[in-house]
């Protein structure tokens, strides 16, 4: 993460307990010489070092903090070069600043040590919000940063449209499958409603690739968007569905906090009337219902399907064979998805 995404969260490791990773050699530079002298900032050399996420053998990402000021240290296995750029090509649009909508500002990177040192930012995120009882903040922050990155034309990074979707959906299924062959066998049907009534995709935009809740912070006068690693171009409906489909899973683990993902729903899907086409909404909503199924199982971290996930695919399957079933679509109220599909 690049912000404070809940400021409760205890899960963290100091530097002096940074893991020895082969394909991530800079933590192993950070622990024994300290962070001044990977990132060459003379400053840093007092930083307290937290670590706030950690994938083996795939990236890092470290809180530090000197005196009053936190920074964001990324650390990849891969070259973060494109990401370095996305985050200058955001900042030329404005997207950058202390107020309003914006991502993290690149400070500095370093290409052949595969490091991004990025400004912090904290607030609480959308995910957070709906706990909170504050759902519809979360849905017009979500908003609030499509809007904003509609105003832009940046067309850069990988294509993010119905075909990458379409794969990540085909490993989705056959990741559940393996673990459990019964809930794979509606995932796989729903695949194939998905596939056969693909959408046209319009004008590419810039799209996040994995806008969950948690990524859209509130900086109180506006969204901080976070985690770019994943973006690329296509349909505003990439991230549109994936913001639904993460507030869905909200509403299906925790029922006390259903009416707040309904609000978060209502809101968001108002404010992005003419901006998102609501004839293809709901395919982006379902296929990105059916990859949060399969988490952890399409990575190896987990062998058996997350809590909740059969009520992930049964929502991705309604979803898929209902287009514009949900009332909330023509300007309504919120669509319930019906009980025995939820």
């Amino acid at each position: 993460m690049i912000g404070v995404r809940d400021a409760r969260d205890s899960n963290r490791t100091m530097a002096s307990e940074l893991p020895d990773d082969p394909a991530l050699l800079v933590l192993g530079k950070i622990r024994t010489r300290g962070l001044a002298q990977v990132v060459s900032e003379p400053e840093l050399e007092l930083a307290v070092l937290l670590m706030h996420n950690y994938v083996p053998g795939s990236r890092a990402t470290l809180e530090a903090r000197v005196a009053d000021r936190r920074f964001v240290i990324k650390i990849y296995a891969d070259d973060p070069s494109a990401e370095a750029e996305v985050y200058r090509r955001l900042a030329v649009l404005g997207l950058a600043g202390d107020s309003g909508p914006r991502v993290p500002r690149l400070l500095s990177w370093d290409r052949d040590q595969k490091i991004l040192v990025l400004s912090w930012l904290e607030g609480p995120s959308a995910s957070q919000l709906v706990k909170d009882g504050k759902g519809r903040r979360a849905g017009e922050l979500a908003v609030a940063w499509l809007r904003a990155a509609s105003g832009g034309d940046v067309r850069f990074g990988p294509r993010h449209g119905c075909g990458h979707l379409l794969y990540q959906v085909g490993v989705s299924v056959g990741a559940l499958t393996a673990a459990n062959p019964v809930l794979g066998a509606t995932a796989k049907r729903t695949a194939k409603v998905l596939e056969r009534t693909q959408p046209e995709e319009g004008t590419p935009h810039l799209v996040h690739g994995t806008l969950y809740a948690r990524h859209i912070l509130d900086m109180g006068d506006g969204p901080g968007v976070i985690d770019w690693q994943q973006f690329g171009q296509g349909p505003f409906g990439v991230d549109a569905g994936m913001f639904l489909a993460t507030i869905s899973r909200a509403a299906l683990r925790h029922q006390e906090v259903a009416d707040e993902a309904t609000r978060a729903t209502e809101a968001f899907l108002e404010g992005t009337r003419g901006l998102v086409d609501p004839n293809t909404l709901e395919w982006y909503w379902a296929a990105s219902l059916l990859h949060l199924a399969a988490s952890g199982l399409k990575t190896g971290l987990r062998t058996q399907p997350i809590l909740g996930a059969h009520s992930l695919v049964g929502e991705a399957a309604w979803r898929a064979e209902h287009p514009l079933a949900s009332s909330l679509l023509e300007g309504g109220a919120q669509g319930d998805v019906p009980r025995d599909h939820a």
